[in-house]
Parts: structure tokens; C-alpha cells; sequence
């Protein structure tokens, strides 16, 4: 019995030592240097500078506008030795002193019509073949060296010099005349740049994830996500169409990477041709509403978990994995943990995909539960029918692609959670607001039970549906964001309010934290401008 806890201790503490290795290796205590800091997909701050004790005393440092408002403003900013990077809507990027967030360098990736592919300091570089505007919004860079790498508006993955923001390399993943687009922030890992892409709900694309070389725009690999005839998981589609073509399962968001086992993990939207008629594309449809685990060398697949077989509910598996050293039921495990739009919560073991834990987080009516065989137990009459069946959640999700974070010294999930029902149709769902009213909240996960430790619930009539993501920080705080502006910070203990700003705009962003000359700021994108915080007599030059 002394040695089990020995082992344990011991496996404890090298899990501990390996993930502040990942930490000095990736980034320093002070850098956010990916969408979720690092590529555990954690989204923990660890720094302390602000805490529940003097949270009170935070306050606006500065706020950065851009020349012109995106559709959607879904970024998290990257900041690396005192210098803030953002993207803005997949065709303008700025670089910013983090210290006053006065401007360095600027970015624009131009419309097709005039035949630039960017203008910046460095001058306007010529891209030929561009093909014309897509959606217009991205989630922010990746950086690598002296390289920042960012998604377009015209489904382009381009490198630019983060010295002065000129154009190094562009590569096209995919047309997107045939409705392909690229909005996920890319990550950095094992030498490579990773970018998928979105679509899944067109009926037209089939999803794939790229690795491409940072320093060329080479492209060393891609995998399709869903399988060719003749390939592993082909037979999860019919034989007798070419659905597969368009199968969907689009990777528009960002994944992550376990560098010890060599395996990139990353969720897949939707399957197509059609969310919720699913006649023409009969059988579980691999690998959509998953998360695969690739070989990182190769993009070979080494293992897959399907949260919902045959998708007809639009519930995608598009939230992050996040990749958790812990002991499990008494035994070190590398865990991969996960708050599913079909309102589940799931554990498995990262190396092996093997299922440990599946719980409800959220309102949710159309399964008994999740068996033993990590399959669910759907109940009848859950699935779209012409009258209408009424289902929990909606097709908005128990949560939705905002990031979660997760806190070591917690042992808790953070993330924003909604609890709505609505009526599925074979062409479409519509909402019951009068009968359930939705409401969104933000929630708290043990991850040994999957049980609800707390919750905070947002308030007023615009927060039926929010896409902003959570960020929790070693100063035991949570910060989360909603679509009526207001940002706040939470004791990461209770769930108690304890610090709430009105920012002026909408927030479909997540935050993040970093710190520069010995003082901590936290920074959040909004629909009005980028607002960064410190506490009361920081030093601002």
C-alpha cells in the first residue's frame, strides 16, 4: 500500500515537473504565446499578481480599436517579450507595446479586386491567383520564432515576419468558391503549423487537418476526416452514394498536442450533407462529432472517440481537448477531458482513446446515459421528425466552441455552459424561448465525478446565447466574458462574483493574461476594441 502512494507521489510530481518543462519550453510565466496559451489546451494563467484579495482594484491600463470592426471579433491576442499580436477578422493584424497598447506595426490582407495579398510596413507583397473573401472572422495567430502564422478570410494560411509584419508565404488550403474557410487560430508543435478548416454545415466540403513547414509553407501532410472507400471508418458511411465526398466534419477549431506521446488530438464538427436529415448519409459517419488522435509525424490515425454517432442534431465535437496529468480512480493516467455540445461530459485516456467517464453537465433529454462501451443509450424520440421532436440541448449546444480552462490547484473544468430545448425537424430546428426559457451559465466540473461544483449564472434577455470562452488563473480567479459586454472575474473556489467590467460591446472572445516589467494584465477582445487591465498604479510609459 506504501509503494502504491509512493508511485502515485512520484508520478504526481513528475507530471507536475513535465508540465513546467512543456511551460519553459513553449513559454515563459510572463508570454501567452497560442490561443490557449500552450498546447495542452489548459488555458491556465499561471500567473498570481491578481488575486480575490485585490481583484477590486483592477482596472482599464489602455484599449486598442482597429481601423474597422469584423463580423465577429472571436481572437485571443498573443503576447511574447512585451509585444501584443492580434489578428482582426482573417484580414488585418496589428502588433502592439503590451505595456500601452500603442501600435507598431500594422497588417491588411486586402480584397481580391485590387490584387494584393497584404499590405504592411514592410510594403505590399503580390499573391497571385487570390480568390475572393470568405468569412470574416478568425480566432488569432500562432507564433514561432520570428514567424506569426494567421487563418484568412479567403481559406489561406499565411506567415508574417513578427518583426514588422510583412508578408512571408501564403498557402491555399482549399477553394473557397466550394465553400471551404479557414477561422481557427493555427497552433505550432513538433516543427510544423497546423490550420483546419470550417464548411461542415454546407453540405459541401469534407474535412481535413494540414501540417504545414513554418519557415517554406510546404505542406507535409494532410488527413481527411472523413474516410475514402476502402479506408478505416469507410464503412460508417453508405456504399451506394458518394455522401463521403461531402461528408463534413470540418476542423474549425484549434486542437492540441502531447509532445511525450507524439499525438495531436482534434475535435470534428457535423457530418454533412445535412445536419439534421441524415436519410441520405445512413451509419455513425465517422470521424464526425470526434476527436481523433494523429500520429504528429505522419497525420496518420492512431486512435478515435465518437461523442455523437450519425449527428442529427448539428451538437459537432468542436470544443478543445484538453490534456490533463492526473491520478484516475487510484492510477496515474494522461487524461483528455472534454465538455461536449451534446451536453456530456467526457473522460478518456489520451494514450489509448479508451473511455473512462461520461456525465451530463447540462440539460439534456436525449440519452439515458453514456455506456460502458463509451456509445450513448439514445432515447426514442429524439430525432428529427416532421411534427417536430422536442430535445434538450438545443442545436446551440450544452456548451459550444468557446474554450474551457481548466485549474491544477482546483482540480476543476471551467466553462461556459447553456441549458435550452427546442424542436428538431428533418429541415431545420427552431427554439421554444416561451416554454424554456434558455440560460447560460458559467460552470464549474470536478473531473473525477463530472458533477457540478458550482455555477454562475449570466443574466438579462441578451444572453440567450454567448461564444465567449473562460480563462482561470494561479491567482485562484476565473474570467469570462458575455454578449451584453459584461466581463468578469470569479473567485475559481465558489463561483463567487467578485470584479465585473461593461465593456461596451459584444464578447465572442476568450481571455488571457500576461505580464511584462514585473506587472500582470489581463486582455479581452470585444466587438468595440481590445481592453487590457492591471491593477491600480501600474507603471504605464
Amino acid at each position: 500500500m506504501d509503494l502504491a502512494r509512493t508511485f502515485i507521489a512520484c508520478f504526481v510530481c513528475a507530471a507536475a515537473l513535465w508540465g513546467q518543462l512543456m511551460d519553459t519550453r513553449f513559454a515563459n510565466r510572463a508570454d501567452w504565446l497560442s490561443y490557449d496559451r500552450d498546447n495542452t489546451g489548459q488555458r491556465f494563467g499561471p500567473l498570481d499578481q491578481i488575486t480575490a484579495a485585490n481583484i477590486r482594484d483592477l482596472t482599464v491600463t489602455w484599449a486598442f480599436q482597429v481601423s474597422r470592426l469584423p463580423a465577429r471579433t472571436e481572437g485571443t491576442p498573443l503576447v511574447r517579450d512585451g509585444i501584443m499580436y492580434i489578428t482582426v477578422g482573417g484580414e488585418e493584424a496589428y502588433a502592439l507595446d503590451a505595456r500601452t497598447g500603442r501600435a507598431i506595426w500594422s497588417f491588411e490582407y486586402p480584397p481580391a479586386k485590387n490584387g494584393n495579398a497584404g499590405s504592411s510596413s514592410g510594403g505590399p507583397p503580390q499573391v497571385p491567383g487570390r480568390i475572393g473573401r470568405g468569412a470574416n472572422w478568425n480566432r488569432g495567430f500562432a507564433i514561432s520564432g520570428n514567424r506569426l502564422f494567421m487563418a484568412t478570410s479567403d481559406c489561406s494560411l499565411i506567415a508574417l515576419d513578427s518583426r514588422n509584419g510583412s508578408l512571408l508565404w501564403r498557402m491555399q488550403l482549399a477553394d473557397p468558391g466550394k465553400l471551404y474557410g479557414t477561422t481557427a487560430a493555427p497552433i505550432v508543435m513538433n516543427n510544423m503549423v497546423l490550420l483546419g478548416v470550417r464548411g461542415g454545415d454546407t453540405g459541401m466540403v469534407r474535412g481535413f487537418l494540414d501540417a504545414y513547414d513554418p519557415e517554406t509553407g510546404k505542406r507535409l501532410w494532410r488527413f481527411y476526416t472523413v474516410p475514402a472507400p476502402g479506408e478505416p471508418g469507410a464503412e460508417t458511411w453508405p456504399s451506394d452514394n458518394k455522401s463521403w465526398l461531402t461528408g463534413g466534419a470540418a476542423t474549425w477549431t484549434a486542437g492540441t498536442y502531447d509532445p511525450e506521446l507524439g499525438l495531436i488530438y482534434w475535435p470534428t464538427g457535423n457530418p454533412g450533407p445535412d445536419d439534421y436529415d441524415g436519410a441520405n448519409r445512413t451509419g455513425d459517419n465517422l470521424y464526425s462529432a470526434s476527436v481523433v488522435a494523429l500520429d504528429a509525424r505522419t497525420g496518420k490515425l492512431k486512435w478515435h472517440y465518437q461523442f455523437t454517432p450519425h449527428d442529427v442534431n448539428d451538437w459537432d465535437g468542436n470544443e478543445t481537448p484538453v490534456l490533463i496529468d492526473a491520478v484516475w480512480k487510484g492510477r496515474p493516467r494522461k487524461l483528455l477531458v472534454q465538455a461536449n455540445r451534446n451536453a456530456f461530459f467526457y473522460v478518456l485516456d489520451r494514450a489509448t482513446g479508451e473511455f473512462l467517464l461520461g456525465e451530463p453537465f447540462a440539460q439534456q433529454t436525449w440519452a439515458k446515459g453514456i455506456l460502458p462501451n463509451g456509445r450513448p443509450d439514445r432515447l426514442p424520440n429524439t430525432t428529427p421528425t416532421l411534427k417536430g421532436n422536442y430535445v434538450c440541448p438545443d442545436v446551440h449546444g450544452g456548451t459550444n466552441w468557446q474554450a474551457p480552462a481548466w485549474n491544477p490547484a482546483t482540480g476543476l473544468l471551467y466553462l461556459v455552459a447553456r441549458d435550452g430545448c427546442g424542436y428538431y425537424y428533418p429541415t431545420g430546428f427552431s427554439n421554444d424561448n416561451e416554454k424554456t426559457p434558455p440560460q447560460q451559465s458559467v460552470r464549474a466540473i470536478d473531473i473525477q465525478t463530472g458533477k457540478i461544483r458550482w455555477d454562475f449564472p449570466f443574466l438579462g434577455s441578451q444572453e440567450l446565447v454567448t461564444h465567449a470562452g473562460v480563462m482561470t488563473t494561479a491567482g485562484g480567479l476565473v474570467f469570462a466574458g458575455g454578449r451584453n459586454g459584461q466581463f468578469l472575474a470569479l473567485d475559481a473556489r465558489n463561483g463567487k462574483l467578485l470584479w465585473n467590467f461593461n465593456t461596451g460591446g459584444t464578447i465572442r472572445a476568450s481571455p488571457m493574461t500576461y505580464m511584462v516589467d514585473g506587472k500582470q494584465y489581463v486582455s479581452i477582445y470585444t466587438k468595440a476594441a481590445v481592453f487590457t487591465f492591471s491593477l491600480k498604479g501600474a507603471d504605464i510609459r
